[in-house]
């Protein structure tokens, strides 16, 4: 009925209507469900899943006897993808390879910047060059592609590793802790002694510790050198 008022209670009675809102959250801005992730990322993600198929691939079959069908296959993407990253599969190839050469200057550089005689630093780049094999598959197909007779790019990139191999042993020759007779050539039967363990264990499937197979193996070299 006209002029009758709502009814105050006591405890509301005589004061200001309470705010229901006092810190003004209904103007603040809400932040939108999250998006998908940056169109960046998400092409990195799928060359680093290309990569990693196509380490696989090459691992298993070798360069030669893996397409770039198999690679799509593998890596559960299109052909369109692969495309858009590299322009054919040797492309891949030589970026496989050139992971496994900058990780080696990496090892190259840590075994410089260590207190030890250059023997000693010639034996711990190949222990950690081990490491590297044991744990990163990209790398691991990286040093199968530098033997590949088909691959244009494989021959350099051997000569490459060896002749990084080649600056350690030559310190060490300086130092005369290796007879002068040590130089090119042990540089080469070290890498190729590498290669050869690296096959065989893939072959046989029994890795075991592969770092100690690998100090085992520059052990026997240094010892029929010095």
């Amino acid at each position: 009925m006209e002029g009758l008022t709502t009814a105050e209670s006591p405890q509301t009675a005589g004061k200001e209507p309470a705010l229901t809102d006092p810190d003004d959250r209904h103007h603040l801005i809400v932040p939108p469900e999250p998006r998908q992730r940056p169109r960046q990322q998400r092409a990195h993600e799928t060359k680093a899943k290309i990569l990693k198929a196509a380490a696989r691939s090459f691992s298993i079959d070798g360069y030669a006897a893996t397409s770039t069908n198999d690679i799509v296959a593998e890596a559960a993407s299109t052909k369109g993808a692969v495309y858009f990253h590299f322009d054919s599969k040797e492309t891949i190839a030589r970026e496989l390879i050139n992971h496994w050469l900058t990780a080696l200057g990496g090892i190259r550089q840590s075994t410089d910047e260590s207190a030890i005689p250059a023997i000693e630093k010639l034996a711990a780049f190949f222990n950690g060059s081990a490491t590297l094999i044991a744990d990163d598959a990209l790398a691991r197909a990286g040093l199968r592609l530098t033997t590949e007779a088909g691959l244009d790019t494989a021959p350099p990139a051997f000569r490459e590793w060896v002749e990084l191999v080649s600056r350690l042993v030559d310190t060490a020759i300086a130092d005369g802790q290796l007879p002068a007779s040590a130089a090119q050539r042990l540089a080469a039967n070290l890498c190729a002694g590498f290669i050869g363990a690296v096959q065989v264990i893939q072959v046989l499937g029994d890795p075991g510790d592969f770092t100690s197979r690998i100090d085992d193996l520059v052990n026997a070299y240094l010892i029929s050198d010095a």
